[in-house]
């Protein structure tokens, strides 16, 4: 299934009260000059269908589609912007993704919040959430009442250290970075923070603690059969030798009495 931008989709989306876009401007609350005109979907599609993810490209590559839309095929082109999200998770069918989230911010009226470092520390923690009470008062004010979805945190720029925009889950209680793992240690790297372990990562911790301790066991079970095997062999050598000392002791005997016997003999036939 090759990516192609189609010249019906651009006709829908530069109409800016499109199924396709109206909820995501009132969502996002984006500007007039947002760049309708430069988004580029899958394919065409029915107008019940919902495209899965929306990029946005530059003005000059989407003339040079629009002229040869018959003579090429494109298999991947521009920034993502959107992805199609089911109703349980976000309130608009479409959310925000982490990839065009400094493109899409600069366009955005809602769902933008500037925040501090400690607050965007707390979000680039461990994949736990943060509980909304725990940010700062101003920016608790902003987002306690939001509705369920993706929204933008930024961190301004501060002497070395760059402006940084993260997607943001906000559910009913907390918040939490709606980003990748490699994203979120990029982020912490920069903040001069320790990188967080990665599943795949913990997973193979876990896996070789798994593994020591099963050689512990191991290593326990074998010693303890070991200490068993040499205890009943040394009780079988204690039982040989116990045999043998009797049968000593009762040759001795037979051979005392043998002696006595030849004893009496003698001094029978010398009577």
């Amino acid at each position: 299934n090759l990516i192609r931008f189609k010249q019906w989709y651009q006709r829908r989306v530069r109409d800016t009260n499109s199924d396709c876009f109206t909820s995501i401007k009132e969502w996002y609350k984006l500007s007039e000059s947002f760049p309708y005109g430069n988004i580029f979907a899958r394919s065409k599609i029915g107008e019940t269908v919902r495209q899965r993810n929306l990029s946005v490209a530059c003005s000059r590559l989407r003339d040079i589609i629009q002229q040869n839309e018959n003579k090429i095929k494109i298999i991947n082109c521009g920034l993502r912007l959107f992805s199609y999200s089911k109703e349980a998770f976000s309130k608009c069918p479409y959310r925000l993704l982490q990839e065009g989230a400094h493109f899409t911010s600069t366009y955005m009226g809602s769902r933008f919040y500037e925040v501090s470092l400690d607050d965007m520390i707390k979000v680039l923690g461990p994949d736990t959430g943060v509980p909304k009470h725990t940010l700062k008062p101003d920016l608790f004010e902003k987002v306690k009442d939001l509705p369920t979805g993706i929204v933008v945190f930024y961190l301004p720029p501060s002497g070395i250290i760059p402006g940084i925009h993260c997607c943001v889950y906000s559910t009913e209680n907390g918040v939490k970075a709606y980003i990748t793992e490699d994203e979120k240690n990029h982020f912490r790297l920069i903040l001069g923070l320790e990188p967080l372990l990665t599943k795949r990562e913990q997973k193979k911790l876990d896996a070789m603690e798994t593994h020591r301790k099963k050689k512990i066991e191991t290593a326990a079970r074998i010693a303890a059969e070991k200490e068993a095997a040499e205890k009943e062999n040394k009780d079988s050598n204690e039982e040989e030798n116990g045999d043998n000392t009797l049968e000593e002791d009762k040759h001795e005997e037979e051979e005392l009495a043998a002696e006595d016997a030849e004893g009496l003999q003698g001094l029978e036939s010398e009577d």
